[in-house]
This record gives structure tokens, sequence and C-alpha cells, in this order.
């Protein structure tokens, strides 16, 4: 076995710190081909909270024993990793580090994506199941031991109270009242445990409080999780809630799972008097899950049949709630003193002029009372993760423009050496175009062809583009992005008929932003997706946006109106589901972001090989 320690840099900068344990030298796993299949298979370790890697050695030890290949990381602000003592921005951003941390270890190793299994602790367990739930890593499995969905924190109204004391700027962290008895019967694991220095005794408040959050959000939307799972449940633990572990397990949406009981045993499973046991309980699952093929669900008609499905209709039938009628009631009457109420009641609260005014963010209305309901309204959760998701689709365009330019410039420098390379932007659905512009400013060598089905829309679209004199870099055509004939390259409608390099070829990158979410039919996405897919270049680049999520979807639904005039009822499309079609049209996921309340997710991809989904 080959042992030892390393670190690289998050994407902000911190260092990680990780252990692994080999079965072999890196330099000989990377030649996949002269490799058994059984050295070529990996497990990476996520340590509980206040913890750190080197508490899961004995485990990770084991594993290798067996033939895997081990990686255990210290998150980030515990143990020898950077950052904030104790503290992550979210579980969001722990997210974003793992998925970065598990592509670095498959660089090493050229183990791939779906030669990897998880394993993870309490805390760490929510977090390999939020990866899991939010950027649907196509993996072998995960083994979740006691996942702190839910902590017993004891004092009554804890959560309400500790977002009190974070608004008004006190207790910036909290103390863990968890003590080593609690946590195993093993006097010696006891002992290592309180000597331990690495070991942390608090928690920052703000992520306790966004673990909890994450924890509810699981338990809501397990459904969408499809990979083989294995939970591992304490019978005497006092630190999580055993029900919401059983809950969770029996909502996962998987042909593959186990439950495993150890009545005797406290949260520390991993270092209980009983460990050997639970180790090889393990290790048989891993076993299990890596003997078969792996076979993702078809998810293409999970708007006819899926979790997501089911739960639409369930909000449909649930009884008279006074409180949503009181909320439309008060919104129908007073709402025009809100200037984004109003704008949401006249044109619908998904539309282009709505979101105007949630991207602008300035409350407005007839008097000082109606800007205050306006800020309260603009400060909703789900306008907030909207502001987010335009920074993250700003983000991920800039990382696509950036590569284009690099990959195309020197081949264009032969033809024109005195002209740089100008990028191509299609956006399929741009509303009033707000980032599109925001784009379009920042790079000045960007042309754009910029659609949407409502006229309306065109011409405030060929209004901005003349305000900002950049008329001569953008196209603006009405046309419908779930047409077929759309993404011909017969430019009808267009609303600006001057010869651009958008006429000359394929675009560089397309956006889809905020229009599949509307539709619950996955054959609307799939059409459009074809049609992107045929109207880049090679290599191109496809940004899109999805909700595998949301909160307040039976408010959304029985109280706001969309841009038709109907109730807004939305299907939320698991990440998995998304991810899927793109897969089918013929696209590969490169880079993805999602907000930190795990609404709403903008990912990258890039054009590879054609569809080779089998219908």
């Amino acid at each position: 076995m080959i042992n030892g320690e390393s670190c690289y840099n998050a994407y902000d900068g911190t260092a990680i710190y990780y252990r692994y344990w080999l079965t072999m030298p890196l330099e000989e796993l990377e030649k996949a081909e002269q490799q058994p299949t059984q050295q070529k298979r990996q497990v990476i370790l996520l340590h509980r909270g206040h913890e750190h890697s080197g508490r899961l050695a004995e485990l990770g030890q084991q594993f290798a024993i067996a033939g895997y290949q081990i990686f255990a990381w210290d998150a980030r602000g515990n143990g020898r990793s950077g950052g904030i003592k104790d503290h992550a921005e979210s579980v969001t951003q722990l997210e974003r580090d793992l998925n970065d941390f598990v592509q670095m270890v498959i660089g090493q190793t050229g183990i791939a994506i779906d030669d990897t299994l998880i394993v993870a602790s309490s805390i760490g367990a929510v977090l390999a199941a939020a990866w899991v739930h939010d950027y649907a890593p196509n993996i072998r499995g995960m083994i979740l031991g006691t996942p702190a969905l839910r902590i017993h924190l004891y004092m009554p109204f804890a959560i309400p109270s500790l977002k009190v004391a974070r608004a008004l700027g006190v207790m910036s962290r909290v103390s863990s009242y968890v003590k080593a008895q609690v946590l195993t019967h093993d006097k010696e694991a006891q002992q290592a445990y309180n000597a331990d220095p690495l070991i942390s005794n608090s928690i920052s408040t703000d992520l306790l409080i966004d673990t909890h959050a994450t924890g509810q959000r699981l338990l809501d939307d397990a459904g969408a999780i499809t990979v083989p799972t294995f939970v591992l449940c304490a019978g005497k633990d006092y630190v999580v809630d055993k029900q919401a572990e059983r809950d969770f397990y029996e909502a996962i949406n998987t042909p593959v799972k186990r439950w495993q009981l150890y009545p005797d045993s406290y949260h520390a499973i991993f270092h209980e008097t009983n460990k050997a046991d639970v180790f090889d309980d393990c290790i048989n699952f891993a076993e299990q899950v890596f003997s078969t093929e792996v076979k993702a669900p078809d998810l293409r008609t999970a708007h006819l049949n899926s979790a997501s499905k089911d739960k639409v209709d369930r909000l449909a039938i649930k009884p008279f709630n006074p409180s949503f009628a009181l909320t439309r009631f008060a919104m129908q009457k007073f709402g025009h003193v809100s200037d984004a109420i109003a704008t949401g009641l006249e044109h619908g609260f998904d539309s282009g002029h709505s979101l105007d005014h949630v991207y602008y963010n300035q409350p407005s209305g007839q008097n000082k009372f109606g800007q205050a309901v306006d800020k309260f309204y603009l400060n909703n959760i789900g306008w907030q993760g909207i502001r987010i998701r335009r920074e993250h689709i700003l983000e991920l365009a800039r990382e696509a423009l950036a590569d284009i330019k690099l990959a195309n410039q020197n081949q264009f420098n032969q033809n024109s050496p005195d002209e740089p390379y100008q990028p191509k932007l299609l956006d399929i659905a741009s509303g009033h175009g707000f980032y599109a512009f925001d784009l379009l400013t920042e790079f000045e060598n960007l042309h754009a062809e910029l659609r949407d089905y409502e006229m309306h829309n065109i011409q405030a679209l060929q209004a901005k583009a003349e305000q900002l004199e950049i008329a001569d870099r953008v196209i603006t055509c009405q046309k419908d992005a779930f047409d077929p004939a759309s993404y011909s390259n017969v430019q009808k409608g267009s609303a600006s008929v001057k010869e651009t390099p958008l006429k000359k070829s394929g675009f560089d990158i397309a956006i889809a932003s905020g229009v599949f979410e509307l539709f619950s039919d996955n054959t609307l996405p799939a059409t459009a997706l074809t049609g992107i897919y045929d109207s880049l270049q090679a290599g191109g680049y496809l940004i899109y946006t999805n909700q595998p999520w949301h909160p307040e979807q039976e408010f959304i639904s029985k109280t706001l109106n969309n841009h038709r005039g109907s109730s807004w009822v939305m299907r939320c499309r698991s990440q998995a589901e998304m991810d899927q079609l793109v897969e089918c049209a013929g696209f590969k996921k490169v880079a993805m972001r999602i907000d930190r309340f795990g609404i709403f997710t903008v990912s990258l991809a890039i054009k590879t090989a054609p569809a080779s989904c089998e219908s």
C-alpha cells in the first residue's frame, strides 16, 4: 500500500489538504489499459463536521487493502486545509470544492467518474448527497454514514434564533455540545478524539444554518437522486434524527439501495466498537455496485412519470389554503403600489418585464409603503437566486469566450492578421436580454443574434441595442425556440438585416436561460437542444440553466400568474434529467454553478459527438 498527502488550491485559492492510500503508484494507475479492472476503482472519503481526513485513515486503509484507490480531503476550514476555521459560505461552496476535488483526483488517476464511489460521514454525508443531487455526477454509488439531514440542536427554536443572531451581527459561531462519549463506546477512540488538536469544537453560524436548510432540501427532493445508495443508521444516535435518515432512504429513487441499522451504535459508526462489521458492510456494498454495469435511468420521459411529476400532481389536489387566497387577494387589491408586483400582474411574473425589475433590484413604488413592499418582494429567495443566476451566466460565458478566443485566434489571424476574432453568440429566448447586453458591452468584438417568441420583447431588444450603440453587432429575431424550423439559416422575421459575421458561419456560443424551466414537456427542450447543436460550430459552447428545486413551488403555483395569464405551475427538472437531455443532444457538460439556496443552476457544455442516446 502506498500512502501519502498533498495539497491543491480551490477555485478561490484556498489550500485544500488531502491524503491518499493507493495500491500502486499514480503513474502506473494512469496506464489504464495495462491494469486489471479491479485496480481502476476509487473511493472519495468525506469526514464529519469538525473533523479531518486523518479520522478516516483506518476506513481508507481497509478499502485500499480491498483493491481500491482512496482519496480523503480536509474540507475548507477543517484540519490542515485553509480558509476561515469551521466556516464555508454555504454548503454549495463546499459542493463546488468537492466537484473540483473529484475532477482533480480523476485527472491524477485516470479513473472515470463512473468508477468512483463516495463514502461520507454525518455532515460530510449531507455534502455528498447534496453534490449528487445538485451536480448529478454519474458516480458508481455513495455510502452515507449517519447523514446529518436533521441535527438535534435541543434548544427550542434554535435555527430561528440563530437567524436572528446572524441578522444582528452577533454569535458568528456555535460551540458544539457533542462530546466523545456520545460519539462512540470505544474508550480508545474517545481518548483519540479528545487528544486530536485538529478537531474543532465549533461551527460557523452561517454554515450550521445552511446545513440545516440543505438537509431539509434533500428530504424534500430525495426522489431526484438515482445513484446506488447505502445508508448506515446508528440506533443510539443522539446527534442526528434517525427518522430523517429513514425518510430520505425511502424517498431516493434508485433500484439499488441498502439500509443498515446498527442498534447499539452511537453516531460515529466508523469509530465504534463494531467498526469492523461496518467496514465489511461498506466494502461489500462497494463490491456489489462495482460488479454490476452502470446504467443511468432514462429520464427523458420524466415529464410523464417521475418524482417531480408526482409532486406537481400532489400540489394540484392539495386542500384549499386560505393564506394563498389571502395573498392573491392582497396582490390584486394592493399590488399596484409596488412597481415590480404591478408589472408581474400585468405581464406575468416570469416575463422579461418582470425580470427587468428583479435584475435592477431598485425598490420603487407609488409611495413609501409601495417602496417597502417592493423591497420585500425583490428580496424574495427566488429573486435573489435569479440575480445570482445572472452572475453565474456571465462567469461561465466569460470562461467560454476566453476559450473560444484562444482556440480561434491563431487560425483567424493567419487569414486576417489585422483583425481580432469576432465570436458569435445565439440566445434562443432573450426576453429583454439583460445578460446578453452585459456581454455585448464587455466584449466589443462579440456579435449576437437575440431571439424571442414575443414581438414586444424583440422591439425592446432592438431599442436597447440602438440605445447602447451596438446595433451593428446585434440581430434580433422573432422566433419560437421550440420550432425546429427556427434553427435554419434563413433569417426570417429579423429586425436587423445588416451584414454581420453571424451570417457567415455557425455560432460559437449559445445561451438557453430560463426558458426550459417554463415548460414541463421534455420534447420541447429536446427539440431546442437539437437545433442549438446544429447551429453551433464544432467545439461550440452551450450555456443552459435549470431549476432542480424551489422552496416556494406551491406558493408560486397558487398565487402568481405567468406570461400567458394562467397560474405559474412549475415542474422542477432534476439536474440529472436536464443534463441527460443535453448529453443526448450531443453535448458534454464541463462546468456548473449553483446558487447558495440550491434553486438555480447554470451549466457550460461543449459540442462533441452527435447524439447517440437510444430512443
